[in-house]
């Protein structure tokens, strides 16, 4: 059973997430429940949680606050972001966190529940994954080309590369600039990306462009050329091409669909 932990400041919300969903139909069990960021900190250091759903809006320490405090000690759990919040800037600081998802309130529950499954799959495929990959004694190892990175775990290398990629994520980047930035061979983060993420460089990267573009067009009223350069694409037309691609509708249409679905 994959172990949550649910934070929320608000109790009758709290209780419901425990209450609502069905949690072991879904192979999870809630490990802990917490009504403060701080609370929060200490019981994920003692039950080491695989998923937790968080609120952003809490006093002392906020949701992303807690997020970056979690990462800090190590704990790479997957989190989804309860949020109201509509700055780009809360986006970029969650992507750069690594949250998986994020839902608006008011929550509507059976979409939860639907990001929540997803969410689960990912968890048990990467703990596969991981595992297949610690079994091999030739990917264990960084290889030592003197730099001070060649000591670092793949774990701290990924981290290190989400991080960069998020900060560079409205310019051009490539996969040579990001493993130079690492101080390892492109071949060699090519192959420690694709197990960390079971993608592609580029499509890890169109996938975050994608994600902060649909929070900015949910939760802000930036025109859609003005959204599109701040992830990335210059051209509008391209932008919208790719929108497209990944979600099956333009973004004008995303932001309309988002609109009546918070009616």
């Amino acid at each position: 059973m994959l172990k949550v932990l649910l934070v929320d400041d608000e109790a009758p919300i709290l209780n419901n997430l425990n209450r609502v969903l069905p949690w072991e139909e879904m192979g999870m069990t809630v490990s802990g429940m917490a009504r403060s960021g701080m609370d929060a900190l200490r019981i994920a250091e003692e039950i080491h949680p695989d998923l937790v759903l968080c609120d952003i809006r809490m006093p002392v320490m906020d949701g992303l606050t807690f997020v970056g405090k979690l990462r800090e000690l190590g704990n790479e759990c997957e989190v989804l972001l309860l949020t109201g919040y509509q700055e780009f800037d809360y986006a970029r600081e969650a992507i750069r966190l690594g949250v998986r998802e994020y839902i608006c309130k008011p929550i509507h529950y059976e979409e939860l529940g639907n990001k929540v499954r997803e969410i689960g799959a990912h968890i048990r495929s990467r703990k596969y994954k991981d595992k297949l990959f610690n079994s091999l004694p030739l990917f264990q190892e960084v290889p030592d080309n003197g730099s001070e990175n060649s000591k670092k775990s793949s774990d701290q290398l990924m981290n290190m590369a989400v991080q960069y990629i998020t900060e560079k994520l409205s310019s051009d980047i490539g996969i040579e600039e990001v493993a130079g930035k690492l101080g390892i061979s492109s071949s060699y983060f090519c192959l420690l990306f694709k197990n960390r993420f079971s993608m592609t460089f580029v499509e890890y990267v169109t996938q975050q462009r994608v994600d902060a573009a649909k929070f900015m067009l949910a939760h802000s009223e930036k025109s859609i050329a003005v959204i599109g350069s701040g992830v990335g694409y210059q051209e509008r037309r391209y932008f919208t091409k790719v929108f497209q691609k990944q979600t099956g509708m333009s973004p004008k249409e995303y932001r309309e669909a988002w609109k009546r679905s918070a009616e």
